[in-house]
């Protein structure tokens, strides 16, 4: 089963759920993963996101209007250091959000299941390769 690591902000769990709920639909072999809470400054939460990223084969990067409230940076940062797969997600054509620094260089679409789902089942490919 494929791991997918999910970095949003609290205020945007409504998104994590619709990912989630797409994915039971397609019937995909994938298990989503996320840090509710985010508290970068205490070093048990870190070192807990950190094994939790790494045990992922990719990971979606949730964007919206709520992205500059914070709390993504790290996690982001996490992930690309160790050039897991990333995919940015827009939830919103209209208002988007900002996308951090850190995935400049990455894939940053507007939410659309079918290429969300090819990322998904990029991963697995992969994983069995």
């Amino acid at each position: 089963m494929t791991r997918v690591f999910v970095i949003c902000v609290p205020e945007d769990h409504r998104f994590f759920e619709r990912l989630a709920e797409q994915a039971r639909t397609a019937k995909l072999q994938v298990e989503f993963d996320r840090m509710q809470t985010k508290e970068q400054w205490v070093p048990a939460w870190k070192a807990q996101a950190r094994t939790r990223i790494f045990r992922c084969g990719g990971a979606i990067v949730l964007l919206s209007k709520n992205t500059n409230k914070g709390g993504l940076a790290w996690e982001v940062e996490c992930a690309t250091s160790v050039d897991m797969p990333v995919l940015g997600v827009q939830t919103d054509k209209v208002e988007k959000g900002s996308v951090p620094p850190e995935l400049l260089d990455r894939s940053v679409i507007e939410w659309n299941w079918p290429d969300i789902q090819r990322f998904i089942q990029g991963l697995g490919k992969a994983a069995r390769a």
